[in-house]
């Protein structure tokens, strides 16, 4: 069975639909507009393209690690005590 091919750009609703809804299209405007934001391509004096490998590159650039909140707080605390 062949696999679905994946478009190269997305439009702002891709967008959307690409990350399961995780950026929608107003986030996806949001992070166009702001400084080192999503790169786009403007198209026909309106239309937003994004490119999926710069999309996936965003992402990845905006990845947290798990974190322990128990472990977090505990930190926080003895530096309190600490006095730091």
């Amino acid at each position: 069975m062949k696999q679905p091919v994946q478009p190269e750009y997305f439009d702002l609703a891709g967008v959307e639909a690409y990350t399961g809804g995780a950026i929608s299209v107003r986030t996806a405007r949001r992070l166009i507009s702001r400084p080192g934001g999503l790169p786009f391509i403007r198209i026909n004096r309106g239309k937003l393209m994004i490119k999926r490998s710069d999309l996936d590159a965003f992402l990845e650039a905006h990845r947290q690690e798990p974190v322990d909140l128990d472990v977090l707080a505990a930190e926080a605390i003895a530096e309190m005590r600490e006095g730091r």
